[in-house]
Formats: C-alpha cells, structure tokens, sequence
C-alpha cells in the first residue's frame, strides 16, 4: 500500500507539472488589470476542481460551451485526490502563467484564505459547487447548499414515512466535513432530519475523497448498526459507493438511500430502487455560468453575490426524462 501511495503521489507531480508546461507553451497574449485583452488575444481562465471525479466531467462541457460562445480560453485542473496541498499549488502556478482569472471550488475555504487573497489581488476569483465566503471572490456560482440539505432531509422524510419507519439511526457519509458545500448540506439535514423525533444521527462517515474507503464505511455502518434506515451520501461518488454496499449487503431491511448528484451509476441504482432519491444539481451550469461570470468581470460588469444555479430532485417517476437530458448535455 506504501509503495502503490509513492507511485500515486509521483503521479500527480508528474501531472501537475504536465499541466503547467502546458499552460506555458499554450499562453495568449493577455492584457493589463484593467480588464480589456491586449490586441489580438482573448481571456485565458483557469478552472480548479475539488477533486476528479466524473461530476466535473459535465462541468468540463459546459465550460467548453462557454469558451466557444464567449470567446475566451479555459485550463481546467483536477486533483486526483481532493487535498487542499494540490488546490494550493495550481494556484500558485496560475499566478505565475499570466492567466486573467480562476474559478475554483475550494476544499477547505479557511485555510486558503489568505492565499485566496493573493490570487484576487492579481485576478478575479469566482468560487463554485461549494463557496468561500471570507474570501475576495467576486461571486458564487451553485447551489444553494443550505437549501440543498433541507430538500435532502425532507425527501427522506417522506420515503420514511411512505415505509411506515418512524424512528431507527442516520448515517451520513461524505468526503470532508470542513468543506463549505458539506457544512451547509450537513445544517439543512440537521435542520430537517436532525429535529424528526425518533431518529439518531450517527457521528459523519468520512471517506476523503477515496471510494474504496467510502464503501468500507458503508459496509461498516450496515454492519455495526442493524437499526439503520437512513443513509445519506451528500458528494457524487457516495452514491454510487452506497448503492454497491447496499445491494451486495446480507441485511433483510436495508436502509432508504438518499444521495447527491447524477453519476451514472447513481442513476441505475435509483432505477433499480436501491437509491429512493438524488438531489441533482447543475455541473453543466457550473462550468458555463463561473467562466461567464469572469469575463463580465474582466469585461467591467457587476455580478451579484450568489448565482443560483438550481436543484431538481431525482425518482424513478423523472428518471427517464431527466437522464435523457443528462446524455443530450454529455454528447
């Protein structure tokens, strides 16, 4: 296992510095902070996931979209694990490659804080999919986090209820716990879930960002706690990792599942009825919208606080539909 950690951390060296030869060879010629591009060029971003999962891959198409329809250039950089070391070192990088501006979703927004402020004196910073508030970003593009929980706790609810449950444990799982979008999910779960008499929320499964992991606690919490009826998986790979234990478990009453997000698997596993329901929210519009966002910034417009990018709630009754739209968008 140590020797297979060597390789993988020599890997994402090895990527990084890929990246940042690659941003050098490819440079535009980029104007002054003022904002307008000098004669001939166009705006070049960055665009710094949290971690690499499939969710950023629909990100990744809307940025595109954006880059053809707005005519600017976008570098996207995704950790292979979600460490706060990988965020802190393409930013670095960035400032150095005379980029004109970032979109980054931060993984712990308290201790970048004063690198953030670095970055915003040299560029605009626009955070998305999960916010840094202290921070000088000119805007947040997603989901309303806070609401997002709320909507998750009260879709759980009603499948309890629809069960005839009406007490047992919760078990949460999820990356980090310091990261802002999971502090606000996890508020508007213990606001909704965490007030319905007869259920206990157990203390947080976390995974950090590694699936193998994220199965394990599954699979630990089935078998540790037989009163389990609720499991919540609040990033886009847990539920995939739930719906996996879940079908594989040995238990008669498996627990109501309630997720995040639209992976694919997530997606059959609400087909199949292992998952109750995903709370879907709007990568595509993530990659769009942040990269508009910096150009109007760059383009001396003023952006509100928060861009809303919206939330939609997953059954099998909206399945077919929605993952008819989810292919359209991935092509």
């Amino acid at each position: 296992m140590c020797s297979f950690k060597k390789i993988e951390v020599a890997l994402a060296l090895a990527l990084t510095s890929a990246l940042s030869l690659a941003a050098v060879g490819c440079k535009t010629k980029t104007g002054d902070a003022g904002g307008k591009p000098a004669a001939g060029g166009s705006y070049r971003f960055a665009f710094v996931t949290n971690n690499s999962s499939d969710f950023w891959n629909i990100g990744e198409k809307g940025m595109h979209k954006a880059e053809k329809e707005l005519g600017v250039t976008v570098q996207m950089f995704r950790p292979l694990k979600g460490e706060v070391a990988d965020q802190q070192r393409y930013l670095e990088d960035i400032m150095t490659q005379g980029y004109d501006g970032v979109v980054i979703s931060p993984i712990n927004p308290d201790a970048m804080t004063g690198l953030f402020e670095r970055v915003g004196a040299k560029m605009p910073l626009v955070t998305t999919d999960s916010d840094a508030p202290k921070s000088p970003r000119k805007t947040y593009v997603g989901t309303n986090n806070v609401e997002a929980g709320k909507v998750a706790g009260n879709t759980a609810l009603a499948a309890l209820s629809a069960a005839h449950i009406t007490k047992g444990k919760v078990a949460l799982f999820v990356g980090r716990i310091d990261m802002q979008n999971a502090i606000e999910r996890k508020q508007g779960l213990d606001e909704t879930l965490g007030k319905a008499p007869g259920f206990e929320m157990l203390p947080v499964f976390l995974d950090h960002a590694d699936r193998a992991l994220a199965k394990k606690n599954v699979e630990d919490a089935l078998a540790r706690y037989p009163d389990l009826v609720l499991a919540l998986g609040i990033w886009s790979y847990n539920g995939p990792c739930l719906a996996d234990a879940v079908r594989v478990s040995n238990r008669k009453d498996k627990p109501i599942v309630v997720v995040f997000d639209e992976e694919e698997e997530t997606l059959k596993a609400v087909r199949d009825g292992i998952i109750s329901a995903t709370i879907v929210q709007r990568p595509f519009e993530f990659g769009y919208q942040a990269v508009k966002a910096l150009k109007d910034v760059r383009d001396g417009k003023t952006l509100p606080p928060f861009i809303d990018t919206g939330i939609l709630v997953v059954k099998k009754d909206n399945l077919d539909q929605f993952w008819t739209q989810l292919r359209e968008l991935k092509k």
